[in-house]
């Protein structure tokens, strides 16, 4: 029987500007009564990782600029069959701001979902010189976002033109592609990654739950057990034996 893969999802979302009202261009007191168009989602854009396809759901221009409530309800099934859910940023933006919109429609919360940060994870093991998506993917080689155009891209968005709903489908798009690469040459190198082991009769990497893996020497734990560590041969990530693995590894060896 094929052993079954950990679904990790590779999103990212695109939301339009707010119109306000305002009497100048500094230092205006802006409250909500001020807004005169609230932002939308545009666009969510994902991947499941380790395929080739690149899914997107939009707006529909033919019916509304400004109503996401079917791509919020698509997207909202698709991250219910995720083991796990990987963006850049996403606990503080993309997340958020899906789960408003979910609010605003009445649909109902998603369950608890692991979810890998990129962001949050490079500040934790690295010092780059900047922790943009952007400068990362180029910087590593791994490639670049899309240009925008700058603010003619939203104001065709906000007047209902079909071309710059395409283009910013496409920039999300490349996006995700990119995020894919950054995560995946990231991975092993995570300190906090969640454990996306899967039941199975193999002893995988908690990582990337590849069964590929050879011998490292030991390790203390911060409790002062010894044990034994492995290095994955696929994302190169070190780990030890979990609990439960430690039967399974004498029949194994």
């Amino acid at each position: 029987m094929k052993k079954k893969q950990p679904r990790i999802i590779i999103w990212d979302i695109e939301t339009s500007e707010m119109i306000v009202k305002s009497w100048g261009l500094w230092n205006q007191n802006i409250n909500h009564k001020s807004i005169v168009q609230d932002w939308n989602i545009i666009c969510i854009s994902w991947k499941v990782l380790g395929k080739k396809k690149v899914k997107t759901f939009s707006v529909d221009f033919n019916k509304s600029r400004f109503d996401d409530y079917d791509l919020c309800k698509n997207m909202r099934e698709v991250l219910l069959g995720a083991d796990a859910i990987v963006h850049h940023n996403g606990n503080a933006f993309d997340l958020k701001k899906f789960t408003a919109r979910l609010i605003k429609h009445s649909l109902n919360p998603l369950p608890p979902i692991l979810c890998i940060d990129t962001l949050k994870e490079v500040r934790k093991i690295a010092k780059f010189s900047s922790n943009t998506l952007d400068y990362i993917g180029t910087h590593l080689g791994l490639g670049a976002k899309l240009e925008t155009g700058g603010q003619g891209l939203w104001d065709g968005i906000r007047d209902g033109d079909p071309t710059s709903l395409r283009l910013m489908i496409k920039y999300c798009e490349q996006d995700v592609r990119l995020l894919e690469n950054v995560y995946l040459k990231l991975r092993g190198y995570m300190k906090s990654h969640p454990n996306l082991t899967l039941d199975t009769d193999d002893i995988t990497c908690p990582k990337c739950d590849s069964p590929r893996k050879h011998r490292y020497g030991t390790r203390r734990t911060a409790s002062g057990v010894v044990r034994q560590q492995y290095k994955c041969q696929d994302c190169y990530g070190y780990y030890t034996l979990r609990s439960s693995e430690k039967e399974k590894s004498k029949t194994q060896n």
